[in-house]
C-alpha cells in the first residue's frame, strides 16, 4: 500500500513539474508559442534565352547618286529633266524620287534656264533643291522658307520651262499618229468618194466621209493604214503603221459628211481613214517609273529607221495596256546573246550562249491596248528589230 502511494506521488510531481516548466517558457503576451517551419527551396527553372529576331533583308537601293555628281548645277537652255537628273543619278528615271518631295520644285514647270540647283539633305536623305532663280538672282532657302526680296510677278511662257524629255523628238508622233490600234482602225471613219469623183485628191478638194464624228472642233487628219505590226513571238496582228496623208475641215455634217482638204503631204485615196484632231491632251511632262510587274517583250517596229535606231528615235514594242504598261514606264532594251560553238570542248559542235547585253533604255510615250511606242532615252549600241525589252 505504501509502495503504491509513493508511485502515485512521484507521478503527480512529474506532471506538476512539466506544467510549471511549460508555463515558464511561455510569455505573458503570447498565449502559445509559434513554431516556424522551414520553407522548401524554390524550384529553379532554367529559361532558354529567346533566339534573336532575324535581321530584315537590306532595303533595295533604288536611287543611286553618281559618285562624281556636281555640288551645284545651272540649268541650261535645251536641258530636260532627264538630262539634269543624269548629272546627279546613275539611273535618271528615278528623278521623281528626288523632285516630287521637294517643295521648291514640285512642278517641273517651275524650272527655267538659269535656275541654280544643288544637292541638300532633307530628313537625312539627298534631294535636289532649287537654290537660286536665274531670272531674278533671288536666293532661296533650303525649302523651309522663301524670302521674297521685292513684290513682283514672274511671268514666263510655260513653253520656256524645262520639259521632262525632248518634246520635239515626239511632237510629230503626238500630233499625228504613226501607228493605229486595230480596234480603232475598225471603227474609224473613211473616205467614200470626192465631189469631183477623183481617184486621187489633194488640197482644196471636198471629200465625202462615212461614220464621221462631227461633235468636235471640226478639224480632222487623214491617214492610210500601212504594214501590219505583228508580234514576232505569237504571230498576232497588234495594229498597223499609219501613213500621214492630210488635214481637213468640216464643211457639212451628216452621213456621209463633207470635209475640205486644207493641207496634204501625199495624194488622198478612197478608203483613207479620218480621225478628229484633238491636241488638247498632249502630254508635255512624262514622269518615269518602272512597270508595276516584271514584263518581257520585243521590239516589233522601228518608226524612225530601217534596220537600226538610236537615241531620241522611236520604236514599237509588243506590250500595251493589257500588259499593264502605262505612259512613263521605263524599260531596258537587251541585245540577245548569240549561240556560238566552243571548239575547245571535247564534244563536237558544243554550243555556248553568250550573255545578253544592254542596248539602251526606252520610255513609253504612248500606250495602246496591245502595243506601245517608246522613245529611246539612252542607247549604248544601235537598237534593232526583235531586241528584247524588260523591266529594268
Amino acid at each position: 500500500m505504501y509502495k503504491h502511494n509513493k508511485q502515485l506521488l512521484i507521478h503527480g510531481l512529474f506532471i506538476i513539474s512539466s506544467f510549471l516548466l511549460l508555463n515558464g517558457c511561455a510569455t505573458t503576451d503570447e498565449p502559445y508559442a509559434v513554431v516556424e517551419q522551414e520553407e522548401p527551396e524554390p524550384e529553379v527553372i532554367t529559361v532558354k534565352p529567346a533566339e534573336p529576331a532575324p535581321e530584315p533583308p537590306p532595303a533595295r537601293e533604288t536611287v543611286v547618286y553618281e559618285p562624281e555628281h556636281p555640288q551645284t548645277y545651272i540649268v541650261q537652255k535645251g536641258d530636260t529633266l532627264w538630262d539634269i537628273s543624269s548629272q546627279f543619278l546613275r539611273d535618271p528615271w528615278y528623278w521623281p524620287e528626288i523632285w516630287y518631295k521637294n517643295p521648291q520644285i514640285e512642278n517641273p514647270h517651275l524650272i527655267f534656264p538659269g535656275d541654280e540647283l544643288a544637292i541638300i539633305y532633307v530628313g537625312g536623305q539627298k534631294r535636289i533643291q532649287l537654290i537660286r532663280r536665274g531670272e531674278t538672282g533671288q536666293a532661296l532657302s533650303n525649302g523651309m522658307k522663301v524670302v521674297k526680296l521685292s513684290p513682283r510677278i514672274r511671268a514666263q511662257s510655260i513653253d520656256a520651262s524645262i520639259p521632262s524629255i525632248p518634246i520635239e523628238s515626239i511632237r510629230q508622233l503626238l500630233e499625228k499618229p504613226l501607228i493605229i490600234d486595230e480596234a480603232v482602225l475598225a471603227e474609224s471613219a473613211y473616205v467614200l468618194d470626192s465631189r469631183d469623183n477623183h481617184l486621187a485628191n489633194a488640197i482644196n478638194d471636198t471629200l465625202y466621209v462615212r461614220n464621221l464624228d462631227t461633235t468636235g472642233n471640226g478639224r480632222y487628219q487623214l491617214f492610210r493604214p500601212n504594214k501590219p505590226l505583228v508580234d514576232t513571238a505569237t504571230g498576232e496582228v497588234l495594229g498597223y503603221e499609219a501613213l500621214y496623208v492630210a488635214e481637213a475641215k468640216l464643211e457639212r455634217g451628216g452621213d456621209p459628211a463633207s470635209i475640205r482638204v486644207t493641207s496634204s503631204s501625199r495624194e488622198i485615196l478612197r478608203d483613207d481613214r479620218v480621225l478628229p484632231i484633238d491636241n488638247s491632251n498632249i502630254e508635255r511632262d512624262f514622269f518615269p517609273r518602272a512597270p508595276k510587274h516584271d514584263v518581257k517583250g520585243r521590239v516589233i517596229s522601228l518608226l524612225d529607221g530601217i534596220s537600226q535606231v538610236g537615241q531620241y528615235q522611236t520604236i514599237v514594242i509588243n506590250l500595251g495596256l493589257r500588259d499593264d504598261i502605262k505612259t512613263g514606264n521605263v524599260l531596258e532594251v537587251l541585245r540577245e546573246g548569240k549561240v556560238v560553238i566552243d571548239r575547245n570542248e571535247d564534244k563536237p559542235n558544243f554550243k555556248v550562249k553568250l550573255p545578253d547585253e544592254r542596248s539602251g533604255i526606252i520610255m513609253v510615250v504612248r500606250a495602246y491596248e496591245k502595243m506601245s511606242i517608246g522613245l529611246i532615252m539612252e542607247a549604248n549600241t544601235p537598237i534593232r528589230m526583235d531586241n528584247m525589252v524588260h523591266t529594268p
